[in-house]
């Protein structure tokens, strides 16, 4: 069991960006309306968040995510301080990946989510198996009282289906990687659920169990600071701009090369104006819980 007390569902490593002395930050809760600053310590975060009750005892997922950002965090250090992610390595986008995919299923509010779903549909939880592997009994929502607990379980139960989802970690792994600067008056927030994952063409239809990121258009957006953002693309939509791109170079055509697109191969920052930094921000504040940071 972890002995950490206050565990953070959305890391300190992230937070500690958009804190003006690396400790203190602006907090808006939506539900409240109102605006106050505390310590990142004391945000994003409950007592024993990660420590479950299963039918083996009592575990805590705490030291795996801890472990996690160990890595992450000196990349995300260095990709702020540089404002460049040229310099990241294979494993460095590895390490992102996890960090990043994690992100989605640790937050409250898909626990939150989980237990929703749990209290209004009976659907088959647990399977009680004998000695030989033969399954005795399927013990359904009914029968089991669904609680923060039993959320949770499920919760991570279901982030190590999707981490070891072949689809899913392979159109992690195809996304090109873009990095956002913005560059005018506006400045990125981050929210209690910080991690976005955005279609323009949902209606496709798509595995029910990859959750979306296998979609030929999708894009995933995670802001690391007030003035950087990392937006990763599904490869489809890199390569349609370039064949659009191709076609105009070969009838001869005088071109601009898109600061989208000579950054995505060089790995500088991509400006960002100050209309599209509000999109974002407006993405973030629809899709918290209750939080906004920054």
């Amino acid at each position: 069991m972890s002995t950490a007390k206050r565990q953070h569902y959305v890391p300190r490593c992230l937070l500690k960006h958009f804190c003006a002395d690396g400790q203190t930050i602006n907090v808006t809760d939506l539900i409240k309306k109102e605006t106050y600053q505390a310590n990142i310590m004391k945000v994003a975060q409950e007592k024993y968040f990660y420590d479950l009750d299963t039918n083996k005892g009592k575990i805590s997922l705490e030291d795996n995510y801890s472990e996690l950002e160990s890595k992450a965090a000196p990349i995300i250090d260095k990709i702020v301080k540089t404002e460049s992610i040229a310099w990241l390595e294979d494993e460095d986008f590895r390490v992102l990946e996890d960090f990043i995919l994690c992100q989605f299923y640790r937050t409250r509010k898909y626990v939150n989510q989980v237990k929703a779903f749990l209290q209004s549909n009976n659907v088959p939880l647990f399977e009680l198996v004998d000695s030989d592997g033969n399954i005795k009994k399927i013990l359904y929502c009914k029968d089991v009282g669904i609680d923060d607990n039993v959320a949770k379980v499920m919760s991570y139960n279901f982030l190590y289906h999707v981490e070891h989802d072949d689809v899913v970690r392979d159109a992690i792994a195809s996304m090109e990687w873009l990095l956002l600067k913005a560059t005018g008056k506006q400045r990125f927030i981050i929210s209690d659920d910080p991690t976005r994952l955005n279609n323009y063409m949902a209606n496709i239809e798509h595995r029910q169990d990859s959750t979306g990121f296998d979609l030929p258009h999708s894009q995933i957006f995670l802001p690391i600071s007030p003035k950087l953002m990392l937006c990763l693309n599904a490869t489809e939509m890199a390569e349609e701009a370039r064949t659009k791109l191709l076609k105009i170079l070969m009838r001869g055509i005088p071109a601009i090369i898109g600061d989208a697109f000579r950054c995505s191969v060089t790995g500088e920052a991509c400006p960002c104006p100050d209309e599209h930094v509000k999109q974002f921000n407006e993405a973030q504040m629809h899709g918290a819980e209750r939080f906004i940071f920054g």
